[in-house]
């Protein structure tokens, strides 16, 4: 009897449903919206910068809680889900369903006027529906400075995850 309360305290402790009352937060992949496959890896760079600094930003864990970004780039993987495939939008929705986040963190990029255009957005998961307030848009940045921006989609998103 006590071997099958201590595995339910395990299962309960460990749930994602159980873990805290902090909100879990997905970074998943930027899209890049310009085509040149050259951008892709933009893509992750971009993810894993805006993961990092939303860890670094939240280190106690007093509000919200980041998925490891390998968690992210394993299940995108096992469910095939390509940020330049045109279904991926559509497919996202099921990867984040699968890792049990109230927020999700993503966005997009494209050459304009020769620089990096960049967006990113804090959405609910359960509405599907960003932020009012809480994103990052129309961030300029030369390639050689794209991880500049960076600071600035934290600025945006944050207000956003510790209200």
């Amino acid at each position: 009897m006590k071997k099958i309360l201590l595995i339910l305290g395990c299962i309960l402790l460990f749930s994602p449903h159980f873990v805290s009352a902090q909100k879990r937060i997905a970074v998943l992949p930027f899209r890049n919206m310009d085509g040149n496959m050259a951008l892709n890896p933009w893509c992750v760079k971009l993810s894993d910068s805006v993961a990092t600094g939303l860890r670094e930003a939240d280190s106690t864990h007093k509000f919200y809680i980041v998925v490891p970004q390998d968690s992210v780039a394993e299940l995108l993987a096992s469910l095939n889900l390509d940020p330049m495939n045109p279904q991926y939008e559509s497919d996202l929705w099921k990867a984040i369903a699968m890792l049990h986040v109230e927020r999700a963190i993503t966005g997009n990029f494209n050459i304009q006027y020769g620089k990096m255009l960049i967006n990113a957005y804090n959405y609910d998961v359960q509405t599907k529906i960003p932020h009012p307030t809480a994103q990052a848009k129309n961030l300029f940045r030369t390639q050689d400075k794209t991880l500049d921006a960076v600071p600035a989609i934290l600025n945006k998103l944050l207000p956003g995850l510790t209200q």
